[in-house]
């Protein structure tokens, strides 16, 4: 990796907070753009580089074959990058500034809905109850709990496996959640959420070393990765059939919706979950046909009519 290279990504770092996914993306795009323009990342290459050049290298970046999703976010890469080398004086200007984004079309973010979810979890925690072996029931128990937990809060994936026990405020009933950038927020939890992190946190406490101060942990005891997290949503939500994806992304989308299906604001569902942009929040502003429905049969003139 180039020294300029190395140099941004410790600007994201360490400046704007980056999570090590997306200075994973800022890394990969650029080192795409250079490989497909044949572009050295070195001072004297990139002041080179003009409007008509900026263009060019879009439109080689676009004729990879990519989805204009991944050419938009590859352009924004080098738009970011290129700002980072204007405050560094490296360049005099930023070439990808008046390019031109592909447009993408905006599909709406996966989701179960909320009946189907809750019977689902009510459905593991009953067979954890019922299991006749103790590791059965500790795994239907732990996997119930994980989708639950996700499922009430909205957390990211990141953000749950790095949640602490001194973050859980049980008297208070809230979490103290850090987000991307290091950004704080603080989820509020009902009485029955907190009833499952008191039976939880029985759980953890048979399995977990006394030093550990991560809050979900496996059931050996270890912090949990990403890929068990993934595993544990994968499995809970397997038997649900008409739903191709079951990550614990999920869940985050099935949270917003259920809130924003029910009435809630759309700047209340922005703060919990911890976004930046109110826009960002608006691709969850979207309802299931039942919903639809019902809330079509609150017209007075949707009603049956009358016998005549």
């Amino acid at each position: 990796m180039s020294d300029l290279i190395q140099d941004f990504v410790d600007y994201l770092t360490y400046e704007r907070g980056a999570s090590p996914h997306t200075i994973a993306a800022y890394r990969r795009d650029l080192e795409i753009w250079g490989e497909t323009c044949g572009v050295e990342p070195v001072p004297e290459a990139l002041r080179a580089i003009d409007l008509r050049s900026a263009r060019r290298q879009a439109m080689q970046l676009m004729e990879r074959g990519d989805s204009p999703r991944t050419v938009h976010r590859r352009l924004s890469s080098l738009r970011t990058f290129f700002t980072y080398l204007l405050k560094q004086e490296v360049v005099e200007s930023d070439p990808f500034a008046a390019v031109q984004l592909p447009k993408m079309e905006r599909s709406l973010p996966p989701f179960v809905d909320a009946d189907t979810l809750v019977s689902r979890i009510d459905r593991l925690y009953g067979d954890a109850e019922t299991a006749e072996r103790e590791e059965d029931r500790d795994h239907l128990f732990l996997i119930a709990f994980v989708t639950d937990l996700l499922f009430q809060t909205g957390m990211r994936s990141a953000e749950v496996r790095s949640l602490q026990l001194t973050d859980i405020d049980r008297p208070g009933q809230r979490l103290r959640v850090i987000g991307k950038r290091n950004k704080e927020r603080h989820i509020p939890f009902g009485p029955l959420l907190d009833q499952k992190i008191a039976l939880y946190l029985s759980y953890r406490d048979r399995r977990t070393r006394p030093e550990e101060t991560h809050f979900l942990t496996t059931e050996r005891g270890t912090p949990v990765s990403a890929s068990q997290l993934y595993s544990y949503v994968r499995e809970a939500l397997e038997p649900l059939s008409g739903y191709s994806r079951k990550s614990p992304h999920v869940l985050r989308h099935s949270f917003a919706t259920a809130l924003l299906n029910d009435g809630a604001g759309l700047m209340s569902v922005k703060e919990l979950l911890g976004h930046e942009e109110v826009s960002t929040t608006s691709i969850y502003a979207h309802t299931t046909f039942e919903e639809l429905q019902r809330m079509y049969r609150a017209h007075p003139r949707a009603h049956k009519p009358h016998k005549e």
